[in-house]
């Protein structure tokens, strides 16, 4: 019971803190990210920055099984993949706001370019945000050429709900990763 108390009281110190102060380490770290990305366009990159790149992307893979698994699918295959297709089961996909509405104004035949403001889905957006999507006769293809903008205009944001940290795109190829197809095809 002692135990269980004072884990309670961590965790209670660590989200009131985290509400005073989230805001605040969110900009400190999207800052530190964005001057990480700025070495990297240099081609400075300190051996410190490369293990950073390394231990972060990992970790949203490995958190990210639990919260966006098909984010955390899609990034591994990037990293690891060496290129090849990867299919991703459309449970959660299929059923996405930003999917539905978008098929809701497609006839069969249609094919669409999609793109959506990550609040509009953050787990759609983590996996695959500017994808194709193909109307065909009772079904459905979604595919999109994965590979990360070296653009340093062009983000990520990871919402954490208390703050938000925003990540430069090319940052990631730090890491060298291999650009592939990711595609989904479900039944309507």
């Amino acid at each position: 019971m002692r135990y269980l108390r004072k884990l309670l009281l961590v965790v209670s110190v660590s989200l009131f803190l985290l509400f005073l102060f989230g805001k605040e380490m969110g900009k400190a770290l999207s800052v530190h990210f964005s001057e990480m990305n700025d070495r990297r366009e240099k081609g400075s990159l300190t051996s410190m920055d490369r293990l950073q790149c390394k231990v972060m992307y990992n970790s949203m893979i490995c958190l990210g099984w639990l919260f966006y698994p098909e984010a955390a699918e899609v990034l591994h295959h990037y990293l690891y993949g060496k290129g090849t297709d990867l299919y991703l089961e459309p449970g959660y996909v299929r059923n996405s706001p930003v999917v539905q509405h978008a098929l809701g104004s497609m006839k069969t035949g249609d094919v669409k370019a999609v793109s959506f403001r990550q609040n509009k889905d953050w787990r759609l957006s983590y996996a695959v945000n500017g994808f194709t999507l193909e109307k065909r006769q009772g079904s459905v293809l979604l595919s999109q050429v994965i590979i990360f903008s070296k653009d340093s205009r062009i983000v990520t944001d990871l919402n954490f709900f208390l703050f938000k940290v925003r990540i430069p795109d090319g940052l990631v190829h730090v890491l060298e990763p291999s650009p592939f197809v990711v595609y989904c095809h479900w039944q309507l």
